[in-house]
């Protein structure tokens, strides 16, 4: 078997896209999704990025990510798939040995799976993904944390929240509103100074949020709710930019909470889902999960392992 190791290009994003769909059932692929997610990655390097052929066969691909001190965004694999048929034969391990040995000549002490870098598919690796599991474990990675995504079911719901966003201005005086792309700064000021503390894995999340919630800007119409009150923005959520498809992030001051206001923002994000088309509405590493199941009968649909490997000083 004489297989091709390429860098990841645009050209490959059809044959990317089919790989993954038959390989990663339970996350939505297509071209223009992974092109978002990997080629427009604010750190997206070829010499991390790779791809399997065997002859005009794409079997395989690996995609990695630098650490973004100003994104809080930490190295390793985001992604990897390995067409069945091809599988234990070491081509997941040379994808690994290639990025994990860049990473390290950079500098990185550690590699994260499937946490990495900017555009992420995943927040850790699905556990319904056995082989995977298996792999990353045999290479030294290790569980440092976990997640979960929280699914509703978005036709059963009307999200008609006249009254209680009017019920929420009379009592608390706090307005709802789309924002705008003129509110990009003051978003993104607001959200890195609010948020910026340590989640999930340990690392502190202000500034990451703020990149998540201004690239709502970009959706047509914007995907970014902003609740605000007479001293000015105590709320927002974003969705479609932390994953396709997906709610999140989210979050409230907390001097503002227990007013209601996150409730509104998040039936106002799972109701653009639904406007969509979508029939089911995803929260994107859910927390704290008791508030989603009170406010929208969310269920927990899957749960991910933060896996980390120290890699060796180049």
């Amino acid at each position: 078997m004489t297989l091709e190791y390429r860098s990841f290009e645009r050209a490959h994003l059809d044959q990317a896209a089919a790989l993954c769909k038959a390989t990663i059932p339970y996350l939505p692929f297509s071209g223009p999704i992974l092109a978002e997610r990997i080629i427009a990655d604010p750190d997206f390097d070829p010499r991390l990025n790779w791809t399997v052929w065997d002859g005009d066969q794409l079997v395989a691909l690996a995609c990695g990510a630098p650490a973004n001190a100003h994104l809080q965004c930490q190295a390793g694999v985001k992604l990897f798939a390995v067409r069945s048929d091809y599988r234990r034969r070491g081509i997941a391990g040379e994808l690994f040995d290639r990025i994990e040995a860049e990473l390290a000549a950079r500098g990185a002490e550690e590699s994260l799976a499937i946490i990495a870098g900017n555009n992420r598919f995943m927040q850790g690796l699905d556990l319904r993904y056995t082989e995977a599991l298996c792999f990353l474990e045999q290479r030294g990675y290790e569980r440092v944390g976990d997640g979960m995504d929280m699914e509703v079911d978005l036709g059963a719901q009307t999200f008609d929240l006249a009254a209680l966003e009017q019920d929420l201005r009379d009592r608390h005086g706090i307005s709802f509103r789309r924002a705008a792309p003129a509110d990009r700064e003051r978003v993104w000021t607001y959200v890195a100074a609010e948020f910026n503390r340590p989640r999930g894995t340990g690392a502190e999340v202000g500034r990451r949020w703020a990149h998540l919630a201004t690239m709502g800007l970009a959706c047509d119409p914007p995907s970014l709710h902003l609740a605000e009150d007479a001293e000015g923005q105590i709320g927002f959520v974003v969705t479609q930019v932390a994953a396709p498809g997906r709610l999140g992030p989210m979050g409230v001051s907390r001097s503002a909470r227990n007013r209601g206001a996150g409730r509104v923002l998040a039936l106002r994000a799972l109701r653009d889902l639904k406007t969509a088309g979508l029939a089911t509405g995803v929260i994107y590493g859910a927390g704290p999960y008791g508030f989603y199941a009170r406010i929208a009968a969310a269920r927990i649909s899957a749960v991910f392992w933060r896996l980390r490997k120290r890699l060796a000083p180049a």
